[in-house]
């Protein structure tokens, strides 16, 4: 019973925001993308900037990332932050990393992006070095 309400749930997701083809970065992105490795990732779009939100269990190395984009002055892409909120008993720390939006064609997003590296220790929190940065194709479904 719980998997086909899963997959229901997935099912009206997917229809209700699914969306046509871009042609540029100006485009509305709103609706849910599915990264390389079949990650689904959703993106709130209000024409100036963007949230982008996981669809899976992505809390392993604290909570889940969430990455906020604006749009660049050109309108060619969009470029932010991914952050990450760990805790460990009372103190809390934000880690962050940066996330770029390169290109937006047809069904297609390319991004360059790190993941946000958890903290060496926490009050004060301090970072070791940052992971290295890579390029993603993410597919609008």
């Amino acid at each position: 019973m719980k998997l086909a309400a899963a997959v229901l749930v997935d099912a009206v997701l997917l229809c209700a925001c699914s969306r046509g083809s871009v042609t540029s970065c100006a485009d509305d992105l709103e609706g849910v993308w599915e990264s390389d490795d079949q990650a689904r990732w959703h993106i709130l779009d209000d024409g100036h900037a963007i949230e982008i939100d996981p669809l899976f269990a992505d809390g392993r190395a604290g909570a889940p990332r969430v990455a906020d984009l604006k749009r660049t002055p050109s309108g060619d892409g969009l470029v932010g932050t991914m952050h990450r909120r760990h805790s460990q008993r009372d103190q809390a720390c934000d880690s962050r990393a940066t996330i770029r939006i390169t290109a937006c064609h047809e069904r297609t997003l390319d991004l360059v992006v790190a993941d946000p590296a958890p903290p060496l220790t926490f009050s004060p929190c301090t970072w070791g070095r940052s992971s290295p940065s890579r390029v993603e194709h993410w597919r609008r479904l």
